[in-house]
């Protein structure tokens, strides 16, 4: 069932004390072997016969076993409370083998398929893409991930002003993908019915996905660092979406700029050893680009539009 979800959390209890964690599932509880994930450390995991994830002992973020989504049409869900007010925080490590796909999408209630939010989030090639169940390219959300590598995900959702109203916020891999105050909602401006969880299909027989380190909180989770910290210094880059140069200013020296494409590929690398510099970005290709900037001792990357 494509339209499921999978990720989760609701410890013993139901609803929540104040910035209560729940415990981090490190998967070390499941057995190994490949064998399927039928009874949940927290009673989160959907242990449905057939649809579970695999307890796998090939990868590891820590410890000797991880969560895995193979390529068989498995259909694992993490849930996630059914919640429709405050601020809830979740964290997660993935590792992709080089030449193989990752998916997973958030869904709006616990029960299976009742409500898809924002589409397909499928990781091909180092690639990764939010949809938002749009069929226009231009309203994806693309970023970049490593293959071969455990890489972190963190996703903040706010429900204070209730499900209607809802905004999330993600990291991956250190860089914020979706800025904070985004919508909780697909691209026709539908929200989630509440935060029900996430699905994390086998889309295709080349999928093979690893998780680790799954925690969930009643609370926000910070940015990776550097994020706040180029805040701090009074980093910015403008103007973004960018046509042809993009103003690199801040408080104290910029020492390097470089910048990647979604492949992960350098195509810019410049000392600066100033307040302000210029990247000329008129011959590259439309697309997202991530400048990674040191700012006076601080390391940090920001994404910019082209």
């Amino acid at each position: 069932m494509k339209k499921n979800y999978f990720l989760a959390v609701l410890f013993a209890f139901s609803m929540i004390s104040a910035n209560a964690q729940f415990a981090m599932d490190d998967m070390e509880s499941y057995g190994g072997g490949n064998a399927p994930i039928l009874d949940a450390q927290w009673g989160s995991w959907d242990g449905t016969a057939g649809t579970a994830m695999l307890s796998s002992g090939t990868y590891a973020q820590s410890g000797a076993l991880s969560g895995w989504v193979d390529g068989s049409g498995i259909d694992p869900l993490l849930l996630l409370g059914d919640k429709i007010f405050g601020s809830w925080g979740l964290k997660f490590a993935s590792y992709i083998p080089a030449g193989s796909t990752g998916y997973w999408n958030m869904q709006g209630q616990e029960a299976p398929g009742v409500q898809w939010v924002v589409g397909n989030v499928t990781f091909v090639d180092n690639v990764g893409t939010i949809d938002y169940s749009s069929s226009d390219p231009l309203d994806y959300t693309v970023f970049a991930y490593p293959s071969d590598q455990w890489f972190e995900t963190i996703i903040n959702f706010d429900f204070n002003s209730g499900a209607g109203a809802s905004t999330w916020t993600v990291w991956v891999d250190g860089v914020e993908v979706v800025a904070a105050g985004t919508p909780y909602a697909d691209a026709a401006g539908t929200y989630a019915q509440a935060l029900g969880g996430v699905n994390i299909y086998s889309a295709a027989a080349t999928n093979s996905m690893y998780f680790d380190d799954v925690e969930y909180i009643n609370d926000f989770y910070p940015g990776p660092l550097g994020v706040a910290d180029l805040d701090a210094v009074g980093f910015s880059a403008y103007p973004n979406p960018v046509k042809n140069v993009l103003n690199l200013q801040a408080n104290e020296e910029i020492s390097t700029a470089v910048v990647y494409n979604v492949l992960g590929q350098e195509v810019y690398n410049a000392n600066i050893n100033a307040l302000n510099a210029t990247i000329d970005m008129a011959s590259f290709a439309s697309g997202a680009y991530f400048v990674k900037v040191n700012v006076g001792g601080t390391e940090g990357v920001v994404k910019v539009l082209k």
